[in-house]
């Protein structure tokens, strides 16, 4: 995989940036890649040495390293911190590395945006974080350290205070609590399986939540305003609204996969949205 550098980010910054960076392996899977799309590790392994990446686009992830590396030296003495996870099981490994573990609690420190949290706090996604979770538990108490809470530890690294003050439903603070579901370890044990067959089966699409998907929406402005008043998930809606009021209109927004189009290292090489863009430009092979 190579990484380029385009806006000059300094040799620091880049030689950071470049050392946590591995292909996957054919049978060692990290919990990260076990939750994630199968399709994209498959790529992974297929075309690494052709991907690349620049530099600019891992500083979160940086950011999120340097954060753990502070609060492992500042956790409590009997916890274990940063632990390395390594579990046989139905012939292939395991491995990863849980945030803390104290007391029979399982913490997991994130490092997101308050749009992703709030996404994850108000179910509108199915949480890729309570499955991360559930599968470092299930480690844990193979290990004999049993799991009696998951704990969503995150901080909110985009937090405005002008926000909090307006709206209700706005983080009150940059830093927020969240406690999830701890499955059965046999309902462990069920997706870990699952995920596996599925990451094993041979030409694997990526579902529409994997890809988050944004549906269309119908955004409706005041005047000039370049930020929108309002945004409906139909057009019915829109049109009340803008019909209470001269000033406002009415700007349809088509419905996106914003991993594809912004986050995917293996987007150019993905068969699933080459053949989408052959079918939308009327393109036949």
């Amino acid at each position: 995989m190579k990484f380029t550098n385009i806006y000059d980010l300094p040799e620091t910054i880049v030689n950071a940036v470049s050392a946590y960076s591995y292909p996957p392996k054919e049978n060692r899977y990290s919990v990260t890649d076990l939750v994630s799309p199968p399709q994209i590790r498959q790529l992974k392994m297929k075309y690494w040495d052709m991907l690349e990446e620049d530099v600019s686009q891992r500083l979160w992830a940086l950011l999120g390293r340097a954060c753990h590396a502070i609060l492992d030296k500042h956790s409590p003495e009997e916890a274990l911190s940063e632990e390395k996870l390594e579990i046989e099981f139905e012939g292939v490994m395991i491995v990863g590395r849980s945030d803390l573990y104290h007391e029979g609690r399982l913490e997991e420190y994130k490092i997101t945006s308050v749009f992703s949290f709030l996404l994850e706090r108000n179910g509108k996604i199915r949480s890729e974080w309570e499955k991360q979770a559930n599968v470092y538990a299930w480690a844990h108490t193979k290990l004999g350290r049993p799991v009696k809470e998951l704990w969503i530890r995150a901080i909110l690294r985009d937090f405005k205070q002008s926000e909090a003050i307006r709206s209700s439903d706005y983080p009150a603070i940059p830093f927020q609590s969240v406690k999830v579901p701890l499955w059965t370890l046999e309902g462990q044990e069920r997706y870990i399986r699952a995920r596996l067959d599925t990451h094993k089966a041979l030409n694997p699409l990526c579902s529409d939540e994997e890809r988050w998907l944004r549906g269309e929406t119908w955004a409706v402005y005041k005047g000039d305003n370049r930020k929108a008043f309002k945004v409906f998930d139909n057009e019915e809606s829109a049109n009340k609204l803008a019909e209470t009021d001269k000033t406002f209109r009415v700007v349809y927004r088509a419905g996106t996969y914003n991993r594809c189009e912004n986050y995917c290292i293996v987007s150019k090489f993905c068969p699933q949205v080459k053949n989408e863009n052959i079918e939308s430009k009327g393109i036949k092979d």
